[in-house]
């Protein structure tokens, strides 16, 4: 099964970040390990720079909050 996922959040100073992906497991038993494994995604996005920021040429450092997080299966 495959999802796509957007998680969006701040980090210090207010700075706003969004990322997004996909994930996919084995079968429809597996989701409880999706949203797992987005973060997991999401935050080495985050991390290594590849999250679309709220403030461009700004830094984006820790703490960070998640304030949305969106999960879709996608059928085929």
């Amino acid at each position: 099964m495959r999802y796509t996922y957007e998680i969006n959040g701040t980090g210090a100073n207010e700075q706003t970040w969004k990322t997004t992906g996909t994930v996919e497991v084995e079968s429809l038993g597996e989701f409880p390990n999706v949203p797992t494994l987005a973060l997991k995604d999401s935050f080495l996005k985050l991390t290594h720079g590849n999250a679309i920021f709220g403030h461009p040429g700004v830094g984006c450092k820790g703490p960070y909050t998640v304030t949305r997080f969106l999960i879709e299966v996608v059928w085929n």
